[in-house]
């Protein structure tokens, strides 16, 4: 085995710390319109280093969904704590308690609630369908509608990293490209959020990931679904 191989538990953590940078950039360093060169590249390149969160988070949803020993306690686990961190979500982004805009944990409830659809429902045309409107239910959610395709996307190509890749390349290509158009036709920078092109850093830890899972202790388990709704709360507070 290679010594630079990583286990589940190492890139999970990693993955917080990225979230956690990105977050400080967001919701404290954003510059305006006419921003300095020095704040427009820290923020870039911490925004850039929290593009590691996201694919990371779903691509081991799915390795979740397919090794859990258990999926209706995986998806009871997902939705309490969506719920849960429904309030930070709402109050730090919009210092709000009720918006309609869900945060990331719902995303992954749903992208899971796909996987149980398409493997558990035999008519291909149902199955589709219902795929295809779970996968639009999340537009209304943090990482909108990419989230459960590229959740889609890793668990249909499971068995072949390589393809996970390719995949995942086309997905991280559209992105950009389809964030850099929004931008031009809205009369603003094309190049705004290139920072998107951090989604690309995913790529060597899946390579590095090992398919262990590392400690499987109560502190590892429950610590990635409460510094979510936690760190959001503390920057509510700290902001606003």
């Amino acid at each position: 085995m290679s010594e630079y191989s990583l286990n589940r538990n190492q890139i999970k953590y990693i993955a917080i710390i990225a979230m956690i940078i990105d977050h400080i950039a967001m919701f404290f360093l954003a510059p305006g319109e006419n921003g300095s060169l020095p704040g427009v590249a820290l923020y870039s390149t911490m925004r850039v280093i929290g593009r590691l969160t996201g694919p990371l988070m779903l691509y081991f949803l799915v390795e979740g969904f397919i090794y859990t020993s258990s999926r209706m306690k995986y998806g009871v686990r997902l939705l309490v704590f969506g719920l849960i961190s429904q309030i930070p979500y709402a109050l730090s982004h919009y210092n709000k308690l009720l918006v309609m805009d869900f945060n990331v944990i719902i995303t992954l409830f749903v992208s899971f609630l796909m996987l149980a659809a398409y493997e558990n429902t035999e008519n291909r045309f149902l199955r589709g369908l219902v795929v295809f409107i779970l996968i639009m239910a999340t537009s209304c959610c943090d990482w909108g509608v990419i989230g459960p395709f590229m959740a889609w996307l890793f668990y249909k190509n499971h068995d072949d990293k390589k393809a996970q890749i390719k995949a995942y390349v086309v997905v991280c290509v559209i992105l950009i490209v389809s964030a850099a158009y929004f931008l031009y036709s809205n009369g603003h920078h094309w190049y705004g959020e290139l920072w998107q092109a951090g989604m690309f850093l995913v790529i060597p830890f899946l390579l590095c990931y090992n398919g262990e899972s590392g400690s499987k202790s109560a502190v590892n388990k429950w610590f990635f679904y409460i510094i979510y709704p936690l760190h959001l709360l503390i920057f509510w507070v700290i902001k606003f």
